[in-house]
C-alpha cells in the first residue's frame, strides 16, 4: 500500500526539463526549485540544441526551461520547434530564463510558443512562481516590464491582425474568441456557452484558419486590442 501511495504522489508532480550550458546559472536554478516539492526535473540538458530536442521528444515534460544564457540567432526557431513538438492534450509549456531582450523580441518569442521569459535580475524565489503561472498557460514576464512590454505585443498583434475583421466569424465563433480574451481555457469556454470541448476545439480551428494563426495568445490580444470585453 505505501508503494502505490508514494507511486500516485510521484505522478502528480509537475515534470521539468532543463536546458542550461552554465553550471554556475543551473545551480542556481535547482536551488530555486529545491521547496517545491510538486516539481520535478526529470532531465538536464548541458550539450546541443540536438540533443535538448530529441530529449523533449523522449520525455514529454510538462515544463521545458530553457536558459537561454548565450545570444542564439535561431533562437525563434529553435522555440517553434519545442513548440511544434508539445501535445495539444498535454499542455506542456515553455519558459526562457536569460537577460530579458528588446520589446521587439519578447513579442516574437511570444508569437513562436514561449510562455514566459524569467530575467536573471529577478529575486530567485519568484522562479517557482513563474514556472506554476506558465503551466497554467498564463504568461510571465518581469514584473518591472510587464506593462510596456504587453503594450506593445498588443500594438503588434493589432498590426499584424489589422486585416481579420470580426465579420467573418460567426456569433458562435466570436463568443469563444470574446472568452479566448477573457484568458479562459477550452473547458471553461464549453462550460460557459454550454457546448462540448470538442466543438469548442472547432471552434478554435475555425477561428485559427480565417485569421491565418495557430496563436492562442495572439487570438487573446487581438480579442483585448479589439474591447470585446
Amino acid at each position: 500500500m505505501t508503494n502505490k501511495k508514494t507511486s500516485t504522489s510521484e505522478e502528480k508532480k509537475v515534470s521539468i526539463l532543463i536546458y542550461c550550458t552554465s553550471d554556475l546559472i543551473l545551480s542556481g536554478i535547482l536551488k530555486a526549485l529545491e521547496p517545491a516539492t510538486d516539481l520535478e526535473v526529470v532531465n538536464i540538458e548541458k550539450s546541443t540544441i540536438d540533443v535538448f530536442i530529441e530529449s523533449i521528444k523522449g520525455l514529454k515534460p510538462q515544463i521545458v526551461l530553457f536558459a537561454n544564457t548565450e545570444p542564439l540567432p535561431n533562437i525563434r526557431e529553435i522555440c517553434k520547434a519545442i513548440r511544434d513538438l508539445f501535445d495539444e492534450r498535454s499542455k506542456s509549456q515553455l519558459m526562457l530564463l536569460g537577460n530579458i531582450p528588446s520589446h521587439e523580441e519578447v513579442v516574437s518569442l511570444m508569437n513562436a510558443g514561449v510562455r514566459g521569459y524569467f530575467d536573471l535580475n529577478d529575486p530567485s524565489n519568484q522562479l517557482v512562481e513563474a514556472l506554476r503561472i506558465v503551466l497554467k498557460g498564463e504568461i510571465w514576464l518581469p514584473r518591472d516590464k510587464m506593462s510596456s512590454i504587453m503594450d506593445r505585443i498588443i500594438s503588434v498583434v493589432g498590426r499584424d491582425l489589422k486585416e481579420k475583421t470580426l465579420d467573418q466569424l460567426t456569433p458562435t465563433e466570436f463568443q469563444v474568441l470574446r472568452l479566448i480574451g477573457q484568458g479562459k481555457s477550452n473547458d471553461e469556454i464549453a462550460e460557459a456557452m454550454f457546448i462540448s470541448k470538442n466543438t469548442v476545439r472547432s471552434h478554435i480551428k475555425s477561428i485559427y484558419a480565417k485569421f491565418d494563426t495557430h496563436s492562442r495568445l495572439q487570438l487573446a490580444l487581438y480579442a483585448i486590442n479589439s474591447a470585446l470585453f
